[in-house]
């Protein structure tokens, strides 16, 4: 439920908001400016209604104050007086809006309504700048295997509640898309998504990272600065490879799924959140807690609702609906003229362990669009090396080296059109030729793999 603080001198004016708005939203109310900034630093507040004339410190010195220290924080200024002055330094110094009493009920209602959806709009934008981790281009789930459906299943049952739910599975199952379509689901679809990869930040930034920090708390802090809890919100905040974190902050972040309140790094007063906890991992927990690495504790807090998504290769019958989504996806993007794949592509891409599972299925069809996708059809010799059937009839194992496949892609795609750009003299229409693509789809791969235009020899180099 959305909070609303009522800061106002006058007691009946207070009370008349109260009874307006209770029913609809949790209420906090505050006589004096001290009393407002005390309840701001205890608990997030979603829209400050604010009366102007106040005894001590006014209404638009403190909406300042606000506006420093709370910038994404809504503020209707309301004021009994007509006077223009009041009403242009609220709206300059960052009030939303201004209200002169006497106001009509449902007019404040709506007002608040719209504030609160633009808070909840501005929110989500910010929480999708933070957001880095989509991995797939894909908008929803996409399958038709039993397994897939219990996945499915479990997933729209944990969604209906607010219980924490780990999600486990190989790398590049989909576990995010997993997290993202139980937000989607339950009733807090409106609210943001902020995903927090352990593994990506380092130990000395994590509590700064997901608790904020007030000015002043580090050398560098010249300004308060909201944590990944802050971004959430009412919303879900995902633990992506949750194993990968530190005992230190696996403390830290066991006291908030507790006591459901955390602390800003160089604060002084505990924040209350009402976020959703979604945790991933492509670890043994049990495994990890055996040799000490993870805490019992937060894994019992964090296992409520388990959900395991099998690898690919468990599922083959969910292989062909995701190529025939990619080959659409990457042929859209590319200009690629390519629309289906032959029998015995598709036969071939099933067949196949996909051992980096959906990631890899992705890079691979991207990696035959770009090289044959002026083909109307993908046939088997078109797709990579380890799909082919040599003489003998005996299909080639997939690869096995233990190396980062979107590397491993990435450097082989490199050195193909590398060479065939030396051997063209840099002429990117004749290197596509040799490479059995069109000059569009070469320029699309050269910009991804951060190779420049040709230099005065004619020789493409990596930028």
């Amino acid at each position: 439920m959305k909070r609303i603080l009522v800061v106002d001198d006058d007691r009946g004016s207070r009370e008349s908001l109260r009874l307006i708005f209770e029913r609809e939203y949790e209420l906090e109310l505050a006589s004096q400016a001290d009393e407002a900034l005390h309840r701001l630093a205890v608990n997030p507040i979603d829209l400050i209604l604010m009366d102007v004339a106040m005894p001590k410190k006014d209404g638009v010195t403190l909406l300042k104050e606000v506006a420093e220290l709370y910038p994404n924080t809504p503020v209707i200024m309301i004021s009994a007086s007509a006077n223009v002055r009041p009403v242009v330094e609220s709206i300059k110094s960052g009030a939303y809006d201004f209200v002169i009493k006497p106001f009509e009920v449902e007019d404040l209602r709506r007002l608040v309504t719209r504030a609160l959806k633009h808070s909840t709009l501005q929110r989500c934008v910010r929480a999708m700048k933070t957001d880095l981790s989509r991995q797939f281009p894909v908008n929803g789930l996409i399958g038709q295997s039993a397994a897939f459906h219990e996945v499915l299943e479990k997933s729209r049952r944990a969604a209906m509640s607010d219980a924490t739910v780990m999600i486990t599975g190989e790398s590049g199952t989909g576990k995010e898309m997993v997290a993202r379509q139980i937000h989607n689901w339950s009733t807090r679809q409106e609210e943001p998504f902020v995903a927090v990869h352990c593994g990506a930040l380092p130990e000395t930034l994590m509590e700064s990272e997901l608790f904020g920090h007030e000015k002043g708390a580090f050398t560098s802090a010249d300004r308060q600065k909201p944590g990944r809890f802050d971004l959430a919100g009412s919303g879900t905040l995902f633990f992506d490879e949750v194993g990968e974190m530190s005992l230190a902050t696996q403390v830290k972040l066991l006291r908030v799924l507790q006591e459901k309140e955390y602390m800003r790094v160089g604060g002084t007063s505990m924040i209350r959140t009402n976020a959703r906890i979604l945790g991933a991992t492509n670890r043994d927990l049990a495994a990890e807690m055996r040799e000490g690495r993870f805490r019992e504790d937060l894994y019992y807090r964090l296992n409520v609702v388990p959900i395991h998504i099998p690898a690919l290769r468990e599922r083959p019958e969910d292989i062909p609906l995701l190529a025939d989504f990619f080959l659409t996806f990457f042929r859209e993007s590319m200009g690629a003229i390519s629309r289906e794949f032959a029998p015995g592509a598709m036969d071939a891409l099933s067949e196949y362990a996909w051992p980096g599972n959906i990631r890899e299925l992705r890079n691979v069809i991207e990696r035959t669009l770009v090289l044959h996708g002026h083909h109307r059809v993908i046939n088997r010799q078109a797709l990579p090396h380890e799909f082919q059937t040599p003489a003998t009839g005996t299909p080639l194992e997939p690869r096995t080296e233990k190396t980062n496949l979107a590397e491993a892609v990435d450097h082989f795609e490199r050195e193909l059109v590398l060479d065939a750009l030396k051997k063209s003299q840099g002429v990117q229409t004749k290197a596509a030729q040799l490479l059995g693509t069109t000059r569009r789809i070469l320029k699309y791969k050269m910009d991804k793999l951060g190779i420049s235009p040709t230099y005065p020899d004619g020789v493409a180099r990596d930028l």
